[in-house]
């Protein structure tokens, strides 16, 4: 049987989500600063354009969960490093 959410409860993973989302776009931001004008451009021509997306197999993780899981691990190695 599941519990009730504690208030603190959901409040420290609303503050988990915001923190991984603020960590996602810096990061966005930096990598998007580092292309050159050449690697945007092939970027931009390997999307996929619309009607050509699959649908996401249930059977493999999520896509958002996996991106998620990474920016997590990266948070809690940059904290290790942190004095």
């Amino acid at each position: 049987m599941v519990g009730k959410l504690s208030r603190e409860n959901v409040q420290e993973w609303l503050r988990g989500q915001r923190a991984a989302a603020q960590a996602i776009e810096a990061e966005r931001a930096e990598f998007l600063r580092g292309l050159t004008s050449e690697e945007s451009l092939r970027i931009y021509l390997s999307l996929p354009r619309a009607g050509e997306i699959g649908e996401w197999d249930p059977a493999e993780p999520s896509p958002v969960l996996t991106a998620m899981r990474r920016t997590l691990a990266r948070s809690a190695r940059l904290k290790r490093r942190r004095p």
